[in-house]
């Protein structure tokens, strides 16, 4: 063997090993990259709505959640073109707090739903005078729903590109 051949195999060795590592980053980094874009999906859900006091000065929109499983109630804004906010069966809305974007969890537990929005559930939705011409959404979210720093009187981040309105309805 001649002084030259000698230098080959530590060449090669450094290639292989090179080669290995490569292979293994990639297939780790796409492994982490599949986990990280995992979205959960959203809820699938029905609902009825009904409105009540017509003849008041005061219309209220009762929400039902008819069907699907228990929607985790953090996840859930209730969006809509004019201030609204939420009651629920022993809280009446107050037009004092309506916003375009009301967390379903806000107040202490105000709603009544808790944790979790089941089938049956109820959510009263109001605002001072009627609600004719008024759209309200149900937003959900794949994370938790944040609302601003100003004392919450407008939503923030909260209609991601993973949101989905779950419901939507028009009030005529």
């Amino acid at each position: 063997m001649s002084k030259d051949d000698r230098a080959v195999t530590p060449v090669i060795a450094t290639i292989l090993m090179v080669a290995v590592v490569v292979v293994l980053a990639t297939t780790i980094s796409v492994y982490f990259y599949d986990l990280s874009n995992t979205i959960e999906p959203a809820p699938n859900a029905a609902f009825e709505q009904q409105l009540l006091d017509e003849s008041g000065p005061n219309e209220r929109l009762e929400v039902t959640l008819t069907h699907g499983g228990g929607i985790r109630a953090n996840r859930v804004l209730i969006v809509a073109t004019e201030p609204v906010d939420i009651g629920g069966p022993d809280t009446p809305p107050n037009s004092g707090f309506a916003t375009v974007g009301e967390k379903l969890t806000e107040g202490e537990d105000q709603s009544g739903v808790g944790n979790y929005w089941t089938a049956g559930e109820t959510i009263k939705l109001g605002r001072e005078g009627d609600l004719s011409g008024i759209t309200i959404r149900i937003v959900w979210n794949p994370t938790e729903v944040k609302k601003d720093g100003a004392g919450g009187t407008e939503p923030s981040e909260v209609i991601g590109e993973n949101a989905a309105v779950i419901w939507e309805h028009t009030v005529e």
